[in-house]
């Protein structure tokens, strides 16, 4: 692990990029928090970035986080603008892109927490020292962008649950497919983004994902909210 001259520790990974993770070039950052927190969230998958899922990451985030999935840093650098327990962060992503950009805005926000950015794939056993543990593990809008069928996404409840601490808890959002209804440009998007490759979603239900957390988690809490599932997983099992 080495250090940057901003304080970050860098913990250097090359795992090959996915049609998801790649999108994220530079100029399409910079139009993520508006196509998608602000216009998708509120007018396609009807569930407010500031009224729902920023409260959300805001009252779960706990003194040692890790943040899976990063996008462009908003939740965590948004949650830092009130005081929160966080003092250290763990952004781990498989976009380089993704990863400074987060970084740099949770620095200029909150320069008081420390930050280690991880290029890493979710879907594989993170390159973290053993036995590391946090408070609090988020993964907003990370399972819709996984490719495969939603049996083979609850793999990472099960890898991350190793993360979490036994007072801990893991909190996320994603999705859903074909089982919820849709108005005209929640199904226009859904098609492009399955299309490119972006999402692979349409058979994802809460169903599935339900019992993937049940497996690897005593409590859960699964809310529907317009095409969203919101949850929140504690008490991580212990291996039998």
């Amino acid at each position: 692990m080495s250090m940057d001259e901003s304080g970050q520790a860098a913990m250097k990974q090359s795992p090959a990029q996915n049609a998801g993770s790649a999108t994220y070039t530079p100029f399409k950052l910079r139009l993520y928090d508006l196509v998608v927190l602000r216009i998708s969230n509120s007018y396609a998958w009807k569930c407010s970035t500031k009224k729902v899922q920023l409260p959300l990451f805001r009252s779960t985030i706990g003194s040692k986080h890790l943040d899976v999935g990063v996008g462009t840093g908003y939740y965590p650098a948004n949650a830092f603008k009130t005081e929160t327990p966080c003092k250290e962060i763990t952004l781990v992503d498989l976009n380089p892109n993704t990863l400074d950009l987060a970084a740099a805005r949770i620095a200029a926000v909150r320069n008081s927490v420390q930050v280690h950015s991880v290029v890493a794939d979710v879907t594989e056993s993170l390159p973290l020292p053993l036995g590391q543990k946090f408070d609090s593990v988020s993964i907003f809008y990370l399972l819709h962008c996984l490719a495969g069928p939603p049996e083979s996404k609850t793999k990472i409840f099960s890898l991350l649950k190793d993360y979490v601490a036994d007072d801990g808890v893991l909190v996320g959002t994603t999705i859903l497919g074909e089982e919820r209804s849709m108005n005209w440009l929640a199904r226009r998007l859904m098609k492009l983004y399955n299309n490119k490759g972006i999402f692979d979603n349409w058979k994802d239900t809460r169903s599935v994902f339900e019992e993937g957390l049940q497996r690897s988690f005593d409590e859960v809490d699964v809310q529907i909210i317009g095409r969203i599932m919101v949850f929140t997983a504690r008490k991580p099992k212990k291996a039998t």
